[in-house]
């Protein structure tokens, strides 16, 4: 929130209700897709189908990587707001404290999604319940607190980086992807996962909306502007809802840190086991677990190279939170154009009967995320950039260095 409201201000609310609409049409365009295969690598081999196995391996490294980077922002979060919860600020200020139970938090959410999908899947319930009731409380004691609904003029537009609030935005909004990566666990593999995709996008809107508004109103654009990449609840909440309240919400941002921990295992492990099973990566990856039925090299190989890079930055980087954000908003942008960018090429020949669907959709997201990409190119920084362009050269480097499937075996 703090990133947010110092490129586009007052505007908050506004850019993260307009923001929602590429990332809805991107939903649609995995809906589509899913219906015809339901395979829970998902952009993978939808884009690999469309444009080849090369182009299909790189779309599959971003969204690995992408993955790998979060797992830093959602480590160090959880480990600083349990050391402010308990009231171990000089831990808070530590990277090797932080980096210690950050690296504790990633094994053992790692060790629940292994344990099987519905211990995951209650382990979701239970902790949205508790983030879900704690951002409400805040909400209406913000605006409560400010005494009315109204929020600064929109001419307090912070640094005007537009297309930079957007990318923060879709780094907001991405996960609700999750449902489709556990579509061959569903009951119904090509329906489920579409339903709740689209559930979880409305109800992401409503929330971040109406906490965006409140936290605006109550505490005007440049004291959030002033948190910048810091703790935004940890600064306002107790202010706001003294200590107990504050108390409270940072729990409910420690849970919420927890459950995205999780909600990034479970999609990037699937990644990988379908693109071993389809000769893209080592075919261990695919190798699944007899008593738990879920990936098991895929999972522990994610958690320990997430553990290996979160250490490496929280050690070495002075703002883990500001540049991972941007980056992995950039890499997630980029799988989210190549998989709209693939919805008409994988079907053609079959568009003419859902022109929409497979055309117009499509192509709207496309345009939405190419402008989006090249105005942020500018107003991101050279650091996130950096990240990018690396972690690019070295996936083509990997993926193009292993050995093509023997003819017949691509697909199996």
């Amino acid at each position: 929130m703090g990133l947010l409201a110092g490129y586009v201000g007052a505007a908050a609310p506004v850019v993260l209700a307009v923001s929602a609409v590429p990332v809805v049409l991107v939903a649609l365009c995995f809906r589509e897709l899913n219906r015809a295969e339901p395979d829970c690598g998902t952009t993978f081999p939808w884009t690999e189908k469309a444009f080849g196995l090369g182009i299909g391996r790189m779309v599959g490294w971003t969204t690995v990587m992408a993955c790998v980077l979060v797992m830093s922002n959602l480590a160090q979060v959880a480990a600083i707001y349990t050391y402010i919860l308990f009231g171990l600020d000089s831990a808070a200020d530590s990277r090797l404290a932080q980096a210690g139970l950050g690296t504790l938090f990633i094994l053992v959410m790692a060790l629940l999604a292994y344990r099987g999908i519905r211990i995951a899947a209650t382990t979701q319930l239970i902790l949205l319940t508790i983030e879900v009731v704690a951002l409400s409380w805040f909400a209406i004691s913000a605006f409560r607190e400010a005494g009315s609904l109204s929020i600064p003029a929109f001419s307090s537009t912070g640094d005007g980086a537009w297309a930079a609030g957007v990318l923060v935005a879709v780094f907001l909004y991405w996960g609700w992807d999750s449902s489709f990566s556990v579509n061959e666990e569903s009951r119904d593999p090509r329906r489920t996962p579409a339903i709740a995709a689209l559930i979880a996008n409305g109800f992401l809107v409503t929330l971040y909306v109406v906490v965006a508004w409140a936290a605006v109103a109550y505490a005007g654009v440049d004291p959030l502007a002033e948190i910048a990449d810091d703790d935004f609840f940890a600064i306002l909440s107790g202010d706001l809802l003294g200590t107990t309240g504050g108390k409270l919400l940072i729990g409910a941002v420690l849970v919420s840190a927890l459950a995205s921990t999780q909600t990034t295992i479970l999609p990037t492990a699937r990644t990988m086991l379908s693109m071993a099973r389809r000769d893209a990566f080592p075919g261990q990856f695919a190798r699944i677990s007899a008593r738990y039925q879920t990936p098991s090299v895929s999972t522990w190989v994610f958690a320990g190279a997430s553990v290996l890079v979160y250490v490496t930055l929280v050690l070495t980087s002075d703002a883990v939170l500001a540049d991972s954000v941007a980056a992995v908003s950039v890499l997630v942008s980029l799988y989210y154009l190549a998989t709209a960018l693939a919805v008409p090429v994988y079907f053609a020949g079959q568009r003419r009967a859902r022109v929409v669907q497979r055309v117009v959709v499509p192509l709207l997201a496309v345009a939405s995320f190419v402008t989006v990409l090249v105005l942020a190119v500018a107003d991101v920084g050279t650091g996130p950039l950096v990240v990018v362009g690396v972690t690019m050269v070295v996936g083509a480097a990997i993926m193009f260095s292993m050995k093509p499937p023997a003819e017949g075996e691509g697909s199996r």
